[in-house]
Order: structure tokens, then C-alpha cells, then sequence
């Protein structure tokens, strides 16, 4: 067994998916192991996707299309929220004297 197949059924173990699927998603980029560490927000992501798929029924495919659209979504929100940020700032040097 190589220590990539080692990683992805700790994933796999650690957040009730598959290994099978744990490599997919590592290989769709969906899932990007940092060395042999399993990161608290990886695991997350993997358990959010064993939800998608067990509470939704949705395929592996379809899973990795909702959480790119949810990423895109929360990028999308961060922008808009320091776009804000940055006009009250403005607004607030505007009105000083």
C-alpha cells in the first residue's frame, strides 16, 4: 500500500466515505491533502460530503458540483462582504472634516 492509499482510507475511515471515493474527490481537486495531516477543515469538507450524498442521495459527481457551487457561493459572499467594508471606510474618511 502506498501512503497516498494509507491517507485516503484514514479520509475515508475518518469521515464515512469510501476510499474509492475519498480518490476521487482528491483527484477532482474537490479534496487537497496537505502531506499525511488530516486537517480539521478537510475532514469537515469530507463529512459534508458524506451528508450530501447519504442525506440527499446524490451521486459522487453531482456532490462535487454542489460543493464547488457552495464555494463559489461563500467566495462570492467574502467579496462582497470586504466590498462593503471598504465603502464605509470610505463613506466614514468622506464625512470627516
Amino acid at each position: 500500500m502506498t501512503p497516498e492509499d494509507a491517507l485516503h482510507r484514514r479520509l475515508a475511515r475518518s469521515s464515512g466515505l469510501r476510499p474509492a471515493e475519498v480518490r476521487r474527490l482528491v483527484q477532482l481537486e474537490v479534496v487537497v491533502p496537505a502531506g499525511e495531516t488530516l486537517r480539521p477543515a478537510m475532514l469537515r469538507r469530507l463529512r459534508k460530503i458524506r451528508r450530501l450524498r447519504q442525506d440527499l442521495g446524490l451521486s459522487l459527481d453531482a456532490v462535487v458540483i454542489v460543493v464547488r457551487l457552495l464555494d463559489r457561493i461563500e467566495e462570492l459572499e467574502g467579496r462582497q462582504l470586504q466590498a462593503r467594508r471598504v465603502r464605509v471606510v470610505d463613506a466614514e474618511h468622506r464625512e470627516v472634516p
